[in-house]
């Protein structure tokens, strides 16, 4: 029986950081706060965009709801202005992903990004017949590492999480995998080094795309 591919997507399928940080800086400016780079970002990221906005403001002000929803709010408009200027997922990936899928296994994608964002950039790399299941943050169901929207794909797509694999770039993807009883493999070519990963309790890491055909045989 083949398995169940769920994939994470900022750092896994395609790099986002160009548009996180962008859109972050024109909410930074307006606040007038220091402005930061795509390394802030980078170490940022995996828990939704409300923490990723209180990681980016000044740290006195991460636990002042008057300002972190506000800042919120902004950046959740200036993002929708440029969350598509993304040209193709990561050197390679574009391939793998249709031999996988030419191979038998079923795909899906699961993202604490918005969910309408996640569709929206999975179709626009991928088409729209890819994913059997494209899944993005949504409004009162806990993100990863919490694994209810993962454990809700595996059924949906009528397999069980012993026959599911997660494939992501952080700790998030390996923790939920974890929480929900399934494996993972963890890639080094998003925003966590191999040190990060192992730290995190990552057994399985792989450093290039093609590599994903070489371990899912």
């Amino acid at each position: 029986m083949k398995k169940l591919l769920i994939f994470d997507l900022d750092g896994t399928l395609a790099d986002t950081l160009p548009t996180l940080t962008e859109s972050m800086n024109s909410v930074l400016a307006e606040f007038s706060f220091p402005l930061i780079d795509d390394d802030h970002t980078r170490v940022s990221l995996g828990n939704g965009m409300l923490i990723l906005c209180r990681r980016c403001i000044p740290a006195e002000y991460y636990d002042d709801e008057s300002v972190y929803m506000p800042f919120l709010a902004k950046y959740k408009e200036a993002y929708a202005r440029n969350y598509l200027d993304i040209d193709a997922p990561y050197e390679g990936l574009g391939e793998v992903i249709a031999e996988l899928k030419r191979r038998g296994y079923t795909l899906a994608a699961l993202s604490n990004k918005p969910h309408r964002y996640t569709v929206d950039i999975v179709e626009k790399l991928f088409g729209k017949d890819t994913f059997a299941e494209i899944r993005g943050m949504i409004d009162g169901i806990p993100i990863k590492p919490d694994p209810t929207s993962f454990l809700d794909i595996v059924q949906k797509l009528g397999f069980t999480a012993d026959k599911t694999v997660m494939i992501g770039d952080g700790e998030t993807d390996f923790n939920v995998s974890r929480n929900a009883g399934a494996s993972c493999i963890s890639v080094s070519w998003g925003y966590r080094t191999r040190d990060q990963l192992t730290a995190a309790g990552a057994t399985t890491i792989i450093d290039n795309t093609r590599e994903l055909l070489e371990i899912l045989q």
